[in-house]
């Protein structure tokens, strides 16, 4: 007896933050925001085949395969950030224990990304732009890749170094950094 398995077409990265944004509805528009107790979480690795791994509260990209253990970021909508395009969207991103977020701050000649102690489901639940905690995802044209801006530095994107084990950082699009991610839902 022959069996045949019907493979399921991969989600793109538009249609996979798209059902995000269906699954997080408004936290206004809810009466409870408590079934959405967790947020999703999602590898994410750089064209370079860098994966993120946190070393002493920082984010660095190590190549895959070695010892360095994989980060999952835990990801949630930004509901307050007002969003006028329907193939962009503002992010919330953290470390998987969602106490931890990402932030985008100003020291001196150019942005970096700090690890902030903060509850990414407090962020999400407070509907406020919260800009330095915002990423805004581009999925790119090839539905498989996407690039992070942030929203609190308008033109820098999350970013790895070409060299393995750097921390991640925020740079220009068309520099040496490393812009264009794989997002993948776990």
């Amino acid at each position: 007896m022959e069996m045949t398995v019907e493979m399921k077409p991969k989600k793109s990265i538009a249609e996979e933050m798209a059902d995000l944004f269906h699954e997080f509805p408004n936290p206004k528009d809810t009466v409870t925001t408590a079934e959405l107790a967790k947020p999703w979480n999602y590898q994410i690795w750089d064209l370079s085949q860098k994966y993120l791994s946190l070393s002493n509260n920082t984010l660095v990209a190590a190549p895959k395969g070695s010892n360095s253990p994989e980060e999952v970021l835990a990801v949630v909508p930004n509901r307050g950030f007002e969003n006028s395009s329907s193939t962009i969207f503002p992010i919330f991103m953290g470390l998987q224990d969602g106490n931890r977020v990402l932030s985008c701050i100003e020291t001196g000649a150019q942005p970096q990304i700090s690890i902030m102690e903060e509850g990414i489901m407090k962020l999400y639940k407070n509907v406020q732009p919260f800009k330095n905690f915002t990423f805004l995802n581009h999925p790119e044209d090839s539905q498989q890749t996407c690039s992070f801006e942030s929203a609190a530095f308008p033109g820098w994107f999350l970013s790895t170094s070409t060299e393995p084990n750097k921390p991640i950082g925020l740079s220009r699009k068309g520099g040496a950094e490393i812009a264009t991610f794989y997002f993948i839902k776990k």
